[in-house]
């Protein structure tokens, strides 16, 4: 299940057809403080997540992975998560979107959401033009047998190119038509090889990336080591039951380790971002 609690219909369907809120241009500036690193009342969140320090790898780029949880580790309340959402939350996440050259989701994730191209206003473009990047981020599919339909809203209505990383094994077939829609990137053998993948986005001096799940793809890359920054926002929100965790799969055997970088507080929603130290 992707966290995309914020996404509105412009870019993509919402989980269980939940209606979400719809997005707006100006920031959110409610009671925001944030109390890590420094004290700041009325928090931007645009300008927080702007001045984290991210350098990214010689061999990959800077990978952030951004989820929302109850406070007992839900990330979904009866298949939903825009029950776990915030205005605050809101505000963030859209301001995470407007930091990467790459968003990256799993096919599973697309297919279920109806993903179509990424869209931001005209104001997130101008400050990512300022910052030397594109107007808009690429967007990223992982699918090991590329079964996707190239005629979907995601390729149909793109107005850049989408990026689709699959394997040696993915049918020939699905491959060239993909590649009519899609630039597809080839990495590893039976099962995509994100290591090699990302060394490929590299190649192609995009330095940032931020995945928006699933947990299947999310626990990929922590078993892969590839998580660099994790952003959390938790919901003052008891859920139990058997909710699905921010990532699921395999034990990773050994626990990665990040430093708490930021924290920030509305009302009684916590905004977290760990990263990995320099």
């Amino acid at each position: 299940m992707v966290d995309s609690r914020w996404i509105t219909s412009e870019l993509s369907t919402v989980i269980h057809s939940v209606q979400r809120p719809e997005a707006s241009a100006s920031p959110y500036r409610g009671s925001v403080h944030q109390l890590l690193p420094t004290f700041l009342n009325d928090a931007n969140p645009i300008e927080l997540v702007a001045d984290a320090f991210r350098t990214p790898p010689a061999n990959r780029p800077w990978v952030a992975v951004n989820m929302v949880a109850s406070i007992d580790g839900a990330i979904e309340v009866e298949g939903r998560s825009g029950a776990l959402g915030s205005p605050a939350d809101r505000a963030m996440f859209h301001a995470l979107r407007e930091m990467p050259d790459v968003i990256l989701a799993g096919a599973g994730t697309v297919r279920a959401e109806n993903y179509g191209p990424v869209h931001l206003d005209a104001n997130a473009q101008a400050r990512r033009i300022a910052r030397g990047q594109r107007p808009l981020p690429r967007l990223a599919v992982i699918s090991g047998s590329a079964r996707l339909d190239p005629t979907s809203r995601l390729f149909r209505n793109a107005t850049q190119r989408p990026i689709v990383v699959t394997t040696e094994s993915a049918p020939a077939n699905a491959v060239a038509a993909l590649r009519d829609v899609a630039d597809v990137l080839i990495a590893g053998i039976d099962e995509v090889d994100l290591r090699d993948a990302f060394a490929q986005l590299r190649k192609q001096e995009l330095t940032t990336l931020l995945c928006e799940g699933g947990p299947t793809l999310n626990n990929q890359l922590l078993a892969d080591d590839l998580v660099d920054e994790w952003c959390q926002t938790i919901s003052p929100i008891l859920v139990g039951g058997t909710a699905a965790r921010g990532a699921h799969g395999p034990a990773m055997g050994t626990a990665n380790n990040l430093k708490l970088t930021r924290v920030v507080v509305d009302d009684d929603v916590l905004l977290l971002r760990y990263a990995r130290e320099s």
